[in-house]
């Protein structure tokens, strides 16, 4: 997931850059506070500026995890995957080689693996999509919101088999198995609309529940337990031996599509996050009293305190949120989205600077995040003061949405 890489390499980049920062020559240097020459002064930093704005949404196909059922007002369509064309034997067989007349395949088994426990009356279904182009989807950019940009998945597929999410328990190893056993009819459809690459080189798969009310999660095709397909066959080798083995094929890529809770008018009047739906939210804050502060001033302590108006977390559920300082100014204030066909709307796409990135938890209703590093790097001119960005942590759940109260900022700082 290229979103999510990135913003990992800006907040390691970021720790390494505050390093250096902070052996710059205007180092923060805590035992000159004792200095009877100094004063500890406060100041109050008003917000200038904020906005939500929206960003096209990763696609569902990190964190090892395939997604299932309506949770938090988010709905998961249905999950897309592929197996690899050749096996993992020597030698290799392709899906098509499988057709040869030499071959007679007597089953087939496509299995995943879930670390959840589930008993429901709902149905898991397997369906092949019938597509003539060998890529169909996108781990990077496929999501709810360019499904227009992509075959059309669910009009454009055949149902291959279906079992019950029903008694679904993981083992003493912390794993259950949800087998799609292949044989007579089922086989022959297997083989005409998925083994078949030349008619269908697309080779992907549709995972489907019927209306499960609850979050039921998959291994996906990035954790090593990952979808499989072992394949049972007999094959003729001469006229006199004929041989009878298995050959195993594994999940090469995938991504779950969800239908993420609404923007609603009323996100935009708070700092507004959830990563489903791509939101994301700037301030900026007047620092022009950080300009009238003496050369040697030091900042001892900021935190930027928000409190939690609203959220759909449950009790455990905990939401790291990263602020990072903006690279570049913004030119339009007020709320915008990737989605507007007018192009002055979408500027929705913004840079960090690396010298300022923070990760920090939701506690006790609200989240306090230190930004100290920040005003004292604007006061020593390493950073400017474009604004903060603030996005969901890639280790929240994408169906996690929260919305933060904004307040101004109290700093405590010393002077000669």
């Amino acid at each position: 997931m290229h979103n999510y890489f990135s913003k990992k390499w800006l907040l390691n980049t970021g720790i390494v850059c505050l390093f250096f920062t902070a052996c710059s020559e205007e180092t923060i240097v805590y035992s000159e506070i004792e200095n009877p020459n100094y004063t500890i002064n406060t100041l109050t930093l008003p917000l200038d500026q904020n906005k939500v704005f929206q960003v096209s949404p990763t696609a569902l196909g990190g964190g090892g995890k395939f997604y299932f059922g309506d949770v938090k007002g988010s709905e998961n369509l249905f999950t897309l995957f592929s197996l690899t064309l050749f096996s993992g034997s020597l030698p290799p067989t392709s899906l098509f080689d499988l057709l040869a007349d030499s071959i007679q395949v007597d089953s087939a088994l496509v299995y995943m693996q879930t670390a959840d426990s589930l008993n429901s009356t709902s149905n898991l279904s397997l369906y092949s999509i019938l597509a003539t182009e060998d890529s169909i989807f996108s781990e990077d950019s496929t999501s709810y919101y360019t499904l227009d940009n992509y075959l059309d998945f669910e009009n454009n597929s055949t149902l291959l088999h279906q079992i019950p999410l029903v008694n679904i328990e993981p083992d003493s190893a912390g794993y259950d198995t949800l087998n799609f056993l292949f044989k007579d009819e089922n086989l022959e459809l297997l083989k005409e609309f998925y083994f078949d690459t030349t008619t269908y080189p697309a080779r992907t798969l549709m995972l489907k529940d019927d209306g499960l009310d609850e979050l039921f999660t998959i291994e996906s095709d990035e954790s090593s337990y990952q979808p499989r397909m072992r394949v049972w066959y007999k094959a003729t080798v001469n006229d006199t031996t004929m041989i009878d083995t298995s050959i195993l094929f594994f999940g090469d890529r995938g991504l779950s599509i969800f239908s993420p809770p609404e923007v609603e008018e009323e996100d935009k009047d708070y700092i507004t996050i959830n990563s489903g739906s791509g939101l994301q939210s700037l301030l900026r804050y007047d620092l022009d009293i950080i300009n009238g502060l003496e050369r040697n001033s030091i900042v001892k302590n900021a935190n930027l305190v928000l409190n939690v108006e609203s959220s759909n977390l449950e009790e455990d559920d905990e939401f790291y949120i990263v602020v990072a300082a903006l690279a570049d100014s913004v030119a339009n204030w007020d709320f915008t989205t990737f989605l507007s066909d007018d192009e002055s709307l979408s500027d929705s796409v913004y840079a960090a600077d690396p010298n300022f990135i923070i990760s920090r938890k939701i506690e006790d209703g609200k989240i306090e995040i230190p930004i100290q590093a920040f005003l004292q790097s604007y006061k020593n001119d390493l950073i400017s003061n474009h604004g903060l960005m603030l996005y969901s942590g890639p280790v929240n759940s994408p169906f996690d949405k929260v919305r933060l109260d904004m307040d101004s900022v109290e700093v405590l700082y010393v002077k000669p």
